[in-house]
């Protein structure tokens, strides 16, 4: 194998696809990267720690054709420390040893024959469904920071998604919040599928996106695996197996009270109020009075903080606490001017809602305090 390419495009696919390489896998080669010739312009890197798998195909001079591993991290060090000229590879077979040369540079690097790669299983084209990038992300946006962090494979370490006819639904549950997104999206074949995918693939998937045109991506379900299709790159993972809970029965529906706050001042005061915050519990309360919002905290050794807010609230005085950080997460991913917030009692879940005709909410469970 041997071939010519710019140090940008190959940089770029490589901070793209070393997402993917394990970085202590049972078996050596799924530490590299494969880089394999596809034809007379266009080599092809692909990564994999058997949970995850992403490809990429860039545009290349190719004077040989040929494949190899090579340590993914190593060989991503390496070039992005090259200067901004033309790359040269040369795989010398017998030894396995890839030579690099840019300009005064060259380092050898030992590489795993490409046959010790696992193989790849590619979806027929027509189980794919095409939608729009842009809804989509959004969607993940306003759902993943809502994840359970404390099991890969527990259900709710993934976002449930719901396509069904021109309706995509996304939810995330840990216990302590209910993220939920509706959005309408432009579904051509009117195909729908359902399936938990775990966080951290739908986070490969927006850094994959890094450099694409594309506006539109196909993705497809089976074999309990997700796969999502650009024009020059693609991501494939295994999906959390098991029953997503009935997340609708969580979400209350009969709340009288309700509160509407200005989203950047809601912000603002949060995080003014959280430099004196307990750093063990997070816990800030919420003071609500007729058209008035006071949030405080305090923390044992440091002293406390308070800060207050006009808001629309014309019901009784309640107070309520929260882990703070679960308010911040939300109100940072919303776009609309107001936060709707609707209660019941200091120990009910509280509904966040966006203001606008966007279908965003989080439900947040209180803490019990003093």
């Amino acid at each position: 194998m041997k071939f010519s390419v710019k140090k940008d495009i190959i940089n770029n696919a490589l901070s793209v696809v070393t997402k993917a390489a394990a970085i202590r896998g049972i078996q050596p080669v799924l530490s590299n990267v494969l880089l394999d010739t596809v034809d007379n312009n266009e080599i092809k890197l692909s990564a994999t720690d058997l949970d995850i798998y992403i490809e990429m195909k860039i545009k290349a001079h190719i004077s040989e054709p040929g494949s190899i591993t090579l340590p993914a991290r190593k060989l991503n060090e390496i070039i992005s420390k090259l200067p901004d000229e033309n790359i040269d590879f040369n795989l010398e077979k017998e030894s396995n040893t890839v030579q690099i040369r840019c300009n005064s540079s060259k380092f050898d690097v030992k590489g795993i024959v490409s046959t010790e790669f696992p193989p790849v299983e590619y979806p027929e084209s027509e189980d794919f469904i095409e939608i729009e990038i842009e809804p989509f992300l959004k969607a993940v946006k306003q759902t993943i920071f809502a994840t359970a962090t404390y099991d890969i494979n527990n259900v709710l370490s993934g976002v449930f998604c719901k396509i069904s006819g021109n309706n995509l639904e996304m939810v995330a549950l840990d216990g302590n919040r209910l993220a939920t997104v509706r959005e309408n999206i432009e579904n051509k074949d009117n195909k729908s599928f359902s399936a938990i995918i775990p966080s951290r693939t739908l986070k490969e998937f927006s850094n994959i996106l890094t450099g694409s045109e594309d506006k539109t991506v196909l993705i497809t379900v089976k074999n309990s695996q997700i796969l999502f299709k650009l024009t020059d790159r693609y991501i494939t993972s295994r999906l959390i197996e098991g029953q997503y809970p009935n997340y609708e029965q969580l979400v209350p529906k009969n709340y009288v009270k309700k509160a509407v706050i200005n989203r950047e001042k809601f912000m603002v005061a949060l995080d003014r109020v959280s430099t004196m915050v307990n750093e063990r519990t997070n816990i800030v309360k919420f003071f609500f009075s007729k058209n008035n919002l006071k949030i405080t905290a305090d923390a044992p050794d440091l002293g406390d903080s308070c800060d207050e807010t006009e808001i629309a609230y014309t019901f009784d005085d309640l107070t309520i606490a929260f882990n703070y950080r679960y308010i911040q997460d939300f109100i940072k991913v919303i776009e609309s001017e107001g936060v709707q917030v609707e209660f019941d009692t200091a120990l009910a879940g509280t509904l966040y809602k966006t203001d606008d005709d966007s279908d965003v909410t989080c439900l947040i469970m209180p803490v019990q305090v003093d």
